[in-house]
Formats: C-alpha cells, structure tokens, sequence
C-alpha cells in the first residue's frame, strides 16, 4: 500500500509542474551549495567563511523544507478534504505528502549527482585533448573534482533529516484539515 501512495504521491507532484520545477532546482542548488561548504570547511578547517557558508546553506535548507511543506498542504487543502470524504485516513495522506517532500528531494539529490558526473567527464576529456595536443603538457594525476561524493552524500542525510522536520509539519496541518473543506463549494 505504502508503495501505491508513493506512486500517486510522485504523480501529483509531477502535476505541478512549475512548482516542482522550482523547489527541485532550489533543492539541488541548496545541495551543491552545501556540498561545496563541506568541502571547503575540510580543506580549510578553520576558515570562517567556509563555516558561515555552511550555516547559510544550512538555515536556507531548513527554510526552505519547511515552506515546501506548508506550500503542499496549503496548496492541495481542498484535495486533501475530498480524500478525507471519500475514506482516505490521515495515515494515507500522510504517507501521500512524504511522497511529495521525499520525490522532489530525491530528484535534487540526482540532479547533482549527474551535474557532477558530467563535470568530471567534461574534465577529463579537456585534460586528455590537452595532453594529445601539447605533447609536453602534464597530465595531473589527481584531477580534483568540483566536490567530492562524500561531501554530496553527507549533505543528502542533513537534507533528509530537514525533510523529516517538514514532514512531521505537514503532518500535523494534514491533521487540521476538516472534511468539510471539500462541502463548502457543493451548496453554492
């Protein structure tokens, strides 16, 4: 069952297609933003830029979870009490609105990821076409990337810990919302 909703969960928000659009994105900049600060602050440990940028992606991050998932559920209110009409139990729509925050999270996630396999690609084809072309030029035996995986998989499980806040929100404004939301239009 939890899978079905998942599903569903993945075909509505792809309904909303520009605000999926736009937290996706946010989420995969605030990731890479935040992969990019973890990488320095191990470079640099004891910088205070890269430590401050960490923290401002860090509270960016917790915002913006938190609005997505006021966003959902203020958004879908009407949807959410017609599910509740027709037998939906809280229980379903919450795992309907994990579905939603996880999904868009999820594809930031993979976004980045693919972003920074391409970069390395790209890298190491320009380093390789130097090379053959200049046949004094040094190929470096470490090509660094831009960031590193670890500092990329870190930040998922901080993202991941944010999405858990903003789903026990959205979980309880799931809770308020009446049945008769859903009524209101029907009698006019």
């Amino acid at each position: 069952m939890a899978f079905r909703l998942f599903k569903k969960s993945i075909l509505m928000v792809l309904r909303e297609k520009k605000q999926f659009t736009v937290f996706c994105l946010m989420y995969t900049i605030l990731i890479f933003w935040t992969s990019y600060s973890i990488k320095l602050v191990l470079a640099q440990p004891g910088s205070g830029i890269a430590s401050t940028s960490f923290f401002i992606a860090l509270g960016v991050g917790i915002f913006l979870s938190l609005l997505y998932s006021w966003i959902i559920v203020r958004r879908n209110s009407k949807t959410i009490a017609t599910l509740k009409c027709i037998g939906w139990t809280n229980r379903d729509l919450n795992s309907l609105i994990s579905g939603f925050i996880l999904f868009t999270t999820i594809i930031g996630f993979i976004i980045v990821i693919e972003v920074l396999f391409h970069y390395a690609a790209i890298v190491g084809y320009l380093e390789a076409a130097t090379a053959e072309l200049n046949p004094g030029y040094m190929i470096s035996p470490l090509i660094l990337p831009l960031v590193s995986l670890l500092p990329v998989f870190a930040t998922f499980l901080i993202f991941l810990t944010f999405q858990i806040i903003a789903i026990l929100l959205a979980n309880r404004k799931v809770l308020k919302v009446r049945p008769i939301i859903a009524l209101k239009r029907v009698g006019e």
